[in-house]
């Protein structure tokens, strides 16, 4: 049987495909969705003349490209990095550059190293300070005192100290999640037992806040909205196994505590009044701003997207009531985040991602994976049903805002 040959890949990859490579690592490490993903390199491709398939996975990536009668296959494994706002808007200005005909293969590609090179813009100790700060404002939104806001405080920034020192380690990384719950779940109790008027469902819940994958379960969902079925459950089940990771840790926390567990649960919070809202916000976006590696120029517009998605959702839970209110305001932060990208042409995930922390369903969430830990399975299995509505709610908000306003770049 005759058989073709086929032509061998030339010793060197072409600049033009060793720089979509390149562009598909750096996506990946930031996160980006699937669906934009696929669709930024391939007008990245056509815009270098080259024939362009590619299929994103949440760790990996397919990429069949073709140039001169000669087509190659790659899979790139690239696991995910750490959210870093700045390098993203970087990788933003870059890409819209080079699809625009402004910035040729070379020049991408020497901007796409020292973006990728920089060094983060945030110290070790102000990020350790940040996460203490950024939890604080979630123990006001579950309904906590000024108690709970000072000793979630502390706990956040236990959380991540121990999620900067565990990280630097790829072995040890992925133990961040079940130690931070054992020990936010073993001094929240404690904390609780100790100072009367303090809850330690909501130490517990807002300890843990920055680590709850909330995010990650509205992109999981938006990719299988968008028809990335494989994308969309790959990364839905990694969402579920940092819950489970997470929800471990704290019943191992709180079965070290259980002899303190009786009498830390009768304390009941005290909620502060209303006019502390906005300051509580302003503290979480400047939080937020160092957690999510942001520039400073951009807390003015974190602010405003965290005001949007609280007061969207508290009048959309007046209107619709709590599940449908949070779609509300899903609407509300993204219709503002797709305005922010079309005055200043950079990702919406700018103002997206801090808004999201405030309209996140993850603590909800964990709350029912917590219930049916301690084998409260009805009450557990409501509570994260109606996460998963809110969820929902949230992703349908976000859609009907994206084709209200599109943002008009490439990510």
């Amino acid at each position: 049987m005759p058989t073709t040959e086929t032509p061998a890949p030339p010793a060197a990859t072409p600049p033009e495909i060793a720089l979509c490579l390149e562009l598909g690592r750096a996506f990946q490490a930031f996160g980006i969705p699937a669906h934009r993903f696929e669709d930024a390199l391939a007008r990245i491709s056509g815009r270098l003349g080259l024939e362009g398939q590619f299929f994103a996975l949440p760790t990996a990536f397919f990429a069949s490209l073709g140039q001169g009668g000669q087509h190659w296959t790659f899979i790139q494994r690239s696991p995910s990095g750490d959210v870093n706002l700045e390098k993203l808007c970087d990788l933003q200005e870059t890409t819209d550059a080079l699809i625009a005909g402004d910035l040729d293969a070379a020049g991408a590609h020497d901007r796409v190293q020292a973006i990728l090179a920089a060094p983060d813009r945030w110290g070790a100790l102000l990020t350790v300070l940040c996460f203490g700060l950024g939890s604080a404002p979630a123990a006001m939104f579950f309904g906590g005192g000024w108690r709970e806001m000072l000793l979630t405080a502390v706990l956040g920034a236990l959380v991540g100290l121990m999620a900067i020192l565990l990280g630097r380690k790829a072995g040890l990384a992925r133990l961040v999640h079940p130690v931070a719950g054992t020990l936010v779940g073993f001094l929240a109790v404690a904390a609780a037992y100790r100072f009367s008027q303090v809850s330690p469902q909501v130490l517990t819940v807002a300890g843990l806040i920055v680590l709850v994958p909330g995010l990650r379960l509205v992109v999981s969902m938006n990719e299988l909205a968008t028809g990335n079925l494989v994308a969309g459950t790959a990364r839905l089940v990694d969402t579920a196994m940092t819950f489970l990771s997470l929800g471990f840790g704290v019943a191992l926390g709180q079965r070290l505590a259980v002899s303190m567990l009786d009498r830390a649960l009768q304390g009941a919070p005290l909620p502060l009044p209303g006019w502390t809202i906005l300051p509580t916000l302003l503290l979480a976006a400047a939080a937020f701003v160092v957690i999510f590696k942001a520039r400073l120029r951009d807390l003015p517009w974190i602010f405003a997207a965290c005001v949007l998605a609280f007061f969207g959702t508290r009048q959309g839970a007046v209107l619709l009531g709590p599940q449908f209110g949070v779609g509300l305001g899903a609407f509300a932060l993204g219709l503002g985040s797709n305005l922010y990208t079309r005055l200043t042409r950079r990702p919406s995930v700018v103002t997206l991602l801090p808004g999201l922390m405030v309209l996140v369903p993850g603590g909800l969430g964990f709350k029912g994976l917590e219930f049916i830990i301690q084998k409260q399975l009805v009450v557990g299995l409501d509570t994260a049903f109606q996460a998963l509505f809110v969820a929902i709610a949230l992703l349908t908000g976000l859609l009907l805002a994206h084709a209200a306003v599109q943002p008009r770049t490439a990510l």
